[in-house]
């Protein structure tokens, strides 16, 4: 946490870029700190709460096509390879791709809002071959919230952001919450339409 605040109080918005995308790329930096400690520096005047959004959004959008395009090169050939051995690869492969097809895009998108899987979810999104414009908008559609959530509670607690890090149980049971009705709310839909 210690390089992470100083990276950015050093770096400024280079280093709110490089720390979001490395973030979205699964390299396990919490995003509670990155955008909290951000939020901070917009208390301080430092930052500007937009550009910090912007610059969030975009670097959370970066690394996710770049772990998309992870998923999509390496990942069919590696989980093919490791699960050849019982002949049932490519039926799970397929099983995997059809579900995307039919839930993707939900999953897409609920899965940005939340914790731990919002990052990871661009790896099975490319090994599935979702389609890559999509991804990007429901990625922005899902990331854009989260980042302007975190910067805004940094902002508001200014030296007491840390207090986001007391609460992120809480954090993630609201997002599960609000993902667990927008995924029931798409089940429905979905269910009458192809009805």
């Amino acid at each position: 946490m210690e390089f992470i605040i100083s990276f950015l109080s050093e770096w400024g918005y280079l280093a709110l870029f490089i720390c979001m995308v490395l973030e979205n790329m699964n390299i396990p930096i919490p995003s509670e700190i990155i955008l909290g400690f951000a939020g901070f520096l917009v208390s301080q005047d430092i930052f500007s709460f937009w550009p910090t959004v912007i610059i969030g959004t975009a670097a959370g959008i970066t690394g996710s096509v770049v772990s998309y395009y992870m998923g999509a090169r390496g990942g069919r050939d590696m989980i093919l390879k490791h699960t050849a051995k019982g002949g049932l690869g490519a039926r799970k492969m397929i099983a995997a791709k059809d579900w995307f097809e039919n839930y993707g895009a939900i999953a897409v998108f609920t899965g940005r809002l939340l914790p731990g899987v919002r990052t990871f979810i661009s790896l099975p999104a490319g090994i599935a071959q979702f389609p890559l414009p999509e991804f990007v908008i429901l990625t922005i559609l899902g990331t854009l919230p989260w980042t302007i959530f975190l910067v805004y509670v940094g902002s508001e607690l200014g030296h007491n952001w840390t207090m986001i890090l007391d609460y992120k149980l809480e954090i993630a049971a609201a997002c599960a919450a609000i993902s667990a009705c927008i995924g029931l709310a798409y089940y429905i839909y979905h269910k009458r339409k192809s009805k």
